[in-house]
C-alpha cells in the first residue's frame, strides 16, 4: 500500500503508540485524523502537515460514532481505520468493592472493548465504499493474562474474538475489507510508566503495524508478540508462567 493520500483514522494519536502511528503516517504522505483528550498535545500533534484532530471522549456511547462521522467528513473518506485509545488500571477483587469501582470497571471495558467495536460498525460503510482496512491493537496479555489488570486482560481477549468474527462478515460480503489484529508487546508508553524494563519503543512498534497494514495481513504481530505466538501454541502453560506477574 502506498500511503501517499490515503485517509487514516487512528484513535488515541496524542501519545504512546497512537502519536507514534500518526507522525509515521503523516510522514509518508497519508491523510490522518486523530483524537485526543488533552488539548494541548492534541495542538502538538495537529501541528503537522497532514493532521488535522479533535478533542474527543470516548468513553460515551456515541463518541466513536461522532468522531467517525467527523473524520470522513474532513478527509473526504476513510481508507484505514486504527482503534489504538486504551486504558489500563489495576484491580483486585478479593477485597473490598464499591460503586466507584463498578464504575471504574464499566468505564475500562467501554473503551477497550465496546468502543472499539463502535467504532468497527461506523467505520463499516466508509471502508466498504474504498475497500479499506480496520485495525485494532490487542495484547499478549489477551492470551496469557496478568493478575494485576485482569478487566484490561479481559477487554482485549473479547477484542481480539471480536475481530476474528468481523472479519468472517467482511470475507463472506467478499467486499475487499480487511480487519487486522494487531497483537502488541510490552511497549514504553504513558499507560506502562514504571514498568518499562526491555519494553519496545512506541516508534519502533508504529513502524511494524505500518508495515503490517501495508501488507493487509490479518494479524501483525509487533516485536516480542511474535516469539510469545510460537510459545503460546507449542507451550502455553509456559506463556502464561511469563505474563502471569507482569
Amino acid at each position: 500500500m502506498d500511503f501517499h493520500g490515503t485517509r487514516v483514522l487512528v484513535t488515541g494519536g496524542t501519545s504512546g503508540i497512537g502519536a507514534a502511528l500518526v507522525r509515521q503516517l503523516a510522514g509518508r504522505g497519508a491523510l490522518v485524523a486523530t483524537c485526543g483528550r488533552d488539548e494541548g498535545r492534541l495542538a502538538e500533534t495537529t501541528g503537522r502537515a497532514g493532521v488535522t484532530g479533535w478533542v474527543a471522549d470516548l468513553s460515551g456511547p456515541a463518541g466513536n460514532a461522532e468522531l467517525v462521522a467527523r473524520a470522513a467528513e474532513a478527509l473526504g473518506g476513510l481508507d484505514v481505520v486504527v482503534a489504538n485509545a486504551a486504558v489500563q488500571h489495576h484491580q483486585s477483587f478479593t477485597g473490598g468493592w464499591s460503586t466507584a469501582d463498578s464504575a471504574s470497571v464499566l468505564a475500562e471495558l467501554h473503551t477497550n472493548l465496546a468502543g472499539p467495536i463502535a467504532l468497527a460498525g461506523a467505520a463499516g460503510p466508509h471502508l466498504r465504499r474504498s475497500r479499506g482496512v480496520f485495525t485494532a491493537l490487542t495484547s499478549a496479555l489477551a492470551y496469557s493474562p496478568k493478575k494485576g489488570a485482569p478487566v484490561y486482560c479481559a477487554g482485549k481477549a473479547g477484542l481480539a474474538v471480536f475481530l476474528r468474527a468481523l472479519r468472517y462478515q467482511w470475507e463472506d460480503e467478499a467486499a475487499g475489507v480487511c480487519v487486522q489484529e494487531a497483537l502488541m508487546p510490552l511497549v514504553a508508553t504513558p499507560m506502562t510508566a514504571g514498568r518499562n524494563d526491555g519494553a519496545m519503543s512506541p516508534e519502533d512498534a508504529a513502524r511494524q503495524i505500518v508495515a503490517g497494514i501495508a501488507r493487509r495481513v490479518p494479524v501483525i504481530a509487533v516485536g516480542r508478540a511474535r516469539p510469545f505466538r510460537v510459545i503460546r501454541r507449542l507451550a502455553p502453560g509456559v506463556a502464561d508462567a511469563m505474563l502471569r506477574n507482569g
